[in-house]
């Protein structure tokens, strides 16, 4: 927060600076500006040749002209209603506002140097110049700061735009008639082939990191990733997927299709996602990765009945019916190695063999018979 005195310096810095450019000499100087800054722009900058030489001069010399009349007006006051407005008109011209910001920074750095100029020649001393120049470069940057401001607008704008589409688009709600138009506004094309990318995007380990991992590696030549937020999921879709990416969140991935049928490919991410979530599995997943592990999620009725038949006696041991349980989980997950189960869980290899008889005793399933060990495995994995 400013005081008096600094209040004070800073009225007499820009009445300094208004007599410095308070002739009419200046516009024209100011034409010049907005023609060279058009033209770097559109040799510079591919999207800048898509947009009308006239008007982005126009809306660059508003820039230099606000800037002017902040010089002009001997006040160190900002007033940024007037940019902000303009910013906004320019966001629905789809003019790039990180380019309008960068060329206010130019033109600042421009009138700075004709001012120094100026100055130098009226015999002002260094220090005298170095404020009017730190006073013009905080006129910019707040100009800067207006535009930026803006630009989050639109991104908070553009997220809920795209989250509903997103939405709509794997729901089947488009008409086909209507599709190919609302693709385009968010750079799909229909003739592609895209992969539903689906995560849990409350995952801590979903940061920003990953998320701009997937948009920078999937993509295609001229083909971004498309993404959103929608009911607390990340869905993208994707056009390429490289063998070598590599996250430390949960990703599922759908099988590619055209963005007609793009619900056919999230449903089938949204499954894996659960499934993979469900058995603490990280990366890239696609359900085929997951083996046979989607089998312990059809059926819950019949699930439920048959762990009450085969499970039930075990529960009602209590301590010593959880610690079978719990050993014979863990000697499936060791491939129904003894050494290896023992190991695991710090216990003599006979003690493991006594449980693991002790199971098929109790519960009538053999681990040495396929159908009663792939049924032990599903039950087990279940809880």
């Amino acid at each position: 927060m400013h005081d008096d005195t600094s209040d004070r310096r800073e009225r007499e810095a820009a009445a300094r600076i208004a007599s410095l450019i308070d002739d009419a000499e200046v516009e024209a100087e100011i034409d010049g500006m907005a023609a060279e800054l058009t033209a770097i722009y559109r040799e510079r900058i591919p999207v800048y040749d898509l947009i009308a030489r006239d008007e982005i001069e126009r809306n660059t010399r508003a820039v230099l002209e606000m800037v002017l009349r902040q010089v002009r007006s001997d006040s160190p006051q900002i007033n940024t209603v007037e940019l902000t407005e303009l910013a906004r008109l320019w966001s629905t011209q789809q003019i790039p506002l990180e380019l309008v910001a960068h060329s206010i920074q130019v033109g600042a750095r421009t009138l700075a140097k004709v001012m120094r100029e100026r100055a130098t020649a009226r015999g002002i001393g260094p220090e005298v110049i170095d404020g009017l120049q730190d006073i013009m470069w905080d006129w910019a940057t707040s100009y800067s700061a207006v535009i930026n401001t803006v630009l989050q607008e639109d991104a908070v704008s553009l997220a809920a735009r795209r989250s509903t589409f997103l939405r709509r688009l794997v729901a089947g709600e488009f008409a086909a008639s209507a599709l190919p138009a609302r693709l385009a506004e968010h750079g799909l094309r229909p003739d592609v082939h895209y992969s539903v990318a689906c995560a849990d995007h409350d995952d801590p380990r979903f940061g920003s990191d990953v998320r701009a991992a997937v948009r920078l590696r999937c993509a295609a030549r001229d083909i971004p990733v498309v993404d959103a937020v929608v009911d607390s999921h990340y869905l993208a879709l994707l056009p390429h997927i490289p063998d070598d990416l590599v996250v430390d969140a949960l990703i599922a991935i759908g099988p590619a299709e055209f963005p007609a049928n793009a619900g056919t490919s999230y449903r089938r991410a949204r499954h894996t996602l659960d499934i993979a979530a469900r058995f603490g599995r990280t990366g890239i997943v696609e359900l085929a990765d997951l083996g046979a592990l989607p089998l312990l999620a059809i059926d819950t009725d019949t699930a439920d009945h048959l762990a009450d038949v085969h499970l039930a006696p075990l529960r009602a041991r209590g301590v010593a019916g959880t610690e079978i349980i719990d050993t014979v989980t863990a000697f499936l997950r060791n491939n129904c190695r003894v050494d290896e189960t023992a190991t695991a869980l710090f216990l003599h290899r006979n003690t493991v063999r006594n449980r693991v008889s002790r199971f098929t005793d109790i519960t009538g399933l053999d681990l040495d018979r396929t159908d009663d060990l792939v049924l032990t495995w599903w039950l087990l994995g279940r809880q």
